[in-house]
């Protein structure tokens, strides 16, 4: 008699039927519009304080700064404490920063350093908050829709950045930008609100020591090949692969000359494909490295086509598989790792993926920018993508070669019960 096949796919929401996981992501994706939101609204205050391209550089890059400081150190403190309350106290300070915002613009006393300085700190919470959200997942729902729910929080971003920028871009003129840090602020509340109804799965409450613990993440992957494999593909496409912003605007600009509102559409196109490949990855219950394999394969080949097209039409059809392979390659990394990972280093593995996803920002955006700038933004485009394409390839051969490895003989179970007798017998 056959044995039924294990399904493969599950529906596409299926982790929102579990009530805690619903009011977590709910409460989550209004948080995620919210930063969405302010992150645009922030942008547009230090070119109106500042005019000056490099000031709104400094912001950004003074957010992302923590995570390749702190990263590692975020993570050992999600395995420390309780995540629920690490949250907790994380959305409390997300909202005291967006207060400071809102106080600083709305009595005219906002000097560039003190939105320096703010900066920082959100970087600061967020090298906290993310490792702790993404391990909390676990304790909401459990096996076989952890890489559902996975999926589901990779939607809940994409989401946010689609929809935050353009209720900002309307907000900003109509009430102002102290008036819309006001507003994140206040959100925050309708967060917190969420997270204290939420009961948690019990985890174990052994206290991880201080002492060693920051690299442990990173020594936890080194040691298995499939996840160290899955990180570097990972790495390497976010660093170089990934960094729309400065492409699709070099492209509006130079290439195709279509202005602010051709950038727009190409955002506007490049979202939907995102949006689309998450719904889609979100199905698969058990991603596996080939699937990593593929779609940073696929990513990579989309970007070069779109890199060599020679109309803007083209480049706008090519930018919807793009979208949907990216999604495809994050979703599938975020579910595997999750599935992966044992609970007592959980955490400081997730901020290992948390600073390879966007610590990496800050190098190959100049990179990509350079080449752009010395050899065209086509070049740029599609340098950045075969990165991400040999990439892929190496680390499938590589893996191949560490699985074709002659492994250790195991023992039988008499040669086990012999061993056994030996160890337990008197000397």
């Amino acid at each position: 008699m056959l044995t039924p096949a294990a399904p493969t796919r599950t529906r596409t929401f299926a982790a929102l039927s579990v009530r805690d996981y619903r009011v977590y992501w709910t409460t989550g994706l209004l948080s995620n519009v919210g930063t969405a939101m302010q992150g645009v609204t922030l942008d547009w205050f230090v070119l109106t304080l500042t005019h000056s391209g490099t000031a709104i550089g400094w912001a950004t890059g003074l957010q992302f700064t923590p995570v390749l400081l702190f990263g590692l150190w975020g993570g050992v403190l999600a395995d420390r404490y309780d995540r629920r309350t690490l949250l907790l106290t994380c959305q409390a300070l997300y909202a005291v920063q967006a207060a400071g915002l809102t106080v600083a613009v709305l009595t005219g006393h906002a000097p560039l350093w003190l939105i320096y300085l703010l900066c920082f700190v959100l970087g600061c919470v967020f090298t906290v908050e993310n490792p702790a959200r993404l391990s909390f997942v676990t304790e909401l729902v459990g096996g076989e829709l952890i890489p559902n729910a996975a999926g589901l929080n990779i939607l809940s971003l994409t989401v946010a950045r689609l929809v935050g920028p353009a209720v900002a871009g309307v907000l900003i003129g109509v009430i102002g930008s102290g008036w819309l840090f006001a507003l994140n602020a206040a959100s925050f509340a309708i967060v917190l609100a969420g997270l204290l109804t939420i009961r948690p799965q019990g985890r174990p409450t052994r206290r991880t020591p201080w002492s060693g613990a920051g690299p442990e993440g990173l020594r936890y992957v080194a040691a298995r090949p499939q996840l160290l494999g899955v990180f570097l593909v990972f790495g390497l496409a976010s660093t170089f692969a990934v960094n729309f912003p400065t492409t699709l605007t070099l492209f509006a600009g130079r290439v195709f000359d279509v202005g602010s509102s051709g950038l727009g559409l190409m955002s506007t196109v490049l979202s939907v494909g995102t949006v689309t490949g998450t719904l889609v990855a979100t199905r698969r219950l058990a991603p596996k490295v080939r699937t990593v394999v593929v779609s940073c394969v696929l990513f990579g080949a989309s970007e070069i086509a779109a890199a060599l097209v020679p109309g803007y039409a083209w480049f706008l059809v090519l930018l919807l598989p793009a979208g949907f392979t990216l999604m495809t390659l994050n979703t599938a990394v975020s579910a595997f790792v999750q599935t992966q990972v044992t609970e007592a280093v959980r955490g400081r593995v997730m901020a290992v993926y948390t600073v390879i996803s966007m610590g990496g920002t800050p190098i190959g955006g100049p990179v990509v920018g350079w080449i752009s700038q010395r050899a065209g933004a086509r070049w740029g485009l599609a340098g950045g993508a075969v990165v991400a394409v040999v990439a892929a390839l190496a680390v499938a051969l590589w893996l191949r070669r560490v699985q074709r490895r002659p492994q250790e003989p195991k023992l039988t179970q008499p040669q086990v019960n012999a061993a056994e007798s030996e160890v337990c017998a008197p000397s």
